[in-house]
């Protein structure tokens, strides 16, 4: 069976609800080692440079303190890099209230979380739109966790 793994977390992640072993991934032609033996997985040049992209993006924009336009261009660039999905990019770019400004910043962070607190509280979290709702929240606080440790 072939898999395709962007990254060196998502080898890891893939493994680890598979196995209960320990995981080692170091370079392309990946060895993973487990209490059952040794797996190989093949990781991409792209998914060893997905993490750098990460930082690159996240060095570029604060988004605790990022207009409308500023969001749009950053989940662009997400998206091209290969980082994310289109509708992810879709669940970022949602507008955060109608009638707003698009250049006034605001904390897109805490909106986000705003919202996926909301679909708790209304019961709807497990529903397509709200997942996506949580990805978007999880993407800006990877994004803020990487800037704040550059």
């Amino acid at each position: 069976m072939k898999m395709l793994v962007n990254n060196n977390t998502q080898a890891s992640l893939i493994y680890q609800t598979q196995n209960k072993g320990s995981v080692t991934v170091t370079n392309s032609d990946t060895s993973i080692k487990s209490e059952n033996g040794v797996d190989k997985i093949t990781i991409s040049d792209e998914g060893f440079n997905a993490e750098s992209k990460w930082q690159e993006i996240a060095d570029q924009y604060d988004p605790e303190n990022m207009s409308y336009h500023e969001l749009c261009k950053m989940s662009s660039n997400l998206e091209s890099n290969g980082l994310i999905t289109s509708q992810e990019g879709l669940a970022l770019r949602a507008p955060p209230s109608h009638g707003f400004a698009p250049d006034k910043k605001y904390d897109t962070v805490a909106l986000a979380r705003k919202s996926v607190e909301s679909d708790q509280s209304f019961g709807v979290a497990q529903g397509k739109d709200a997942q996506l709702r949580v990805r978007a929240l999880d993407i800006l606080e990877r994004l803020k966790d990487l800037a704040n440790t550059a």
